[in-house]
């Protein structure tokens, strides 16, 4: 692969991804006999073994056009099932800071899943598989991660939402906007690998403080990342 350099047999059929390289380092420390796969362009990549499956840890980097690559090269290495363990800022009265969101459909407002759309002919909004976002959720709450469903925003853009923009969406019954999923969501239904996310809320598109730091957050992105790994390696794949 031209950005993971990596061959068949690095890379898990069960994949957790992250946008930030320092969180899949992080999450490595819960694999057991983690091994870096891949170094290159700062997309950090470790394989191992979780709850007794093989297991890769991933990064995207930041926004749809990274993401797409770093799926695009997943899937070609086998990859099967590919979660995305992230944060998102919420729009909606109801989930604050230190909730999780697990989308089942994204409305794409980035650059990247329209022309995968446009190309492949899509007419559907990008949907994750339903029975991840359901052990997700389920996993979630075992966790006791307060954790909400519906559909959400893929945005290129992390500084412009605005107040009408987000008055818009909010109407719409958006719960809020995260940088990565529309594209993930999308290419796994062209490639046929399954997809998923479960998204911690770390503030608002809007808000005073637009991003909120402290321990109960920092706790609620692990046992999001958490949640993601153990519904990874615990989905039954389809035969090959």
């Amino acid at each position: 692969m031209y950005h993971l350099k990596c061959v068949k047999g690095d890379v898990a059929e069960r994949v957790v991804v992250f946008g930030d390289p320092c969180r899949t380092k992080a999450l490595s420390s819960h694999l057991c006999c983690p091994r870096l796969v891949n170094k290159n362009r700062c997309l950090l990549t470790y394989t191992g073994e979780y709850m007794g499956s093989k297991l890769t840890l991933s990064t995207t980097g930041m926004g749809t056009p990274s993401a797409a690559i770093v799926c695009e090269e997943l899937a070609a290495l086998g990859a099967k099932c590919i979660i995305r363990a992230g944060t998102m800022g919420s729009i909606s009265d109801e989930v604050a800071a230190g909730d999780a969101v697990i989308p089942d459909e994204v409305i794409p407002l980035d650059g990247t899943t329209r022309a995968y759309r446009e190309k492949f002919k899509s007419v559907n909004l990008p949907r994750a598989s339903r029975r991840l976002a359901e052990m997700l959720r389920s996993t979630a709450l075992s966790r006791g991660i307060k954790t909400f469903t519906g559909t959400i925003c893929t945005s290129d853009t992390f500084y412009l939402e605005g107040p009408s923009e987000v008055a818009h969406w909010k109407e719409k019954g958006v719960l809020g906007f995260e940088m990565e999923c529309s594209a993930i969501f999308t290419i796994g239904e062209i490639r046929g690998y399954e997809s998923g996310a479960i998204l911690a809320v770390t503030g608002t598109p809007h808000g005073k403080k637009r991003v909120f730091e402290g321990d109960e957050i920092r706790r609620t992105v692990e046992r999001c990342a958490l949640s993601a790994m153990e519904t990874a390696v615990s989905v039954e794949l389809p035969l090959k």
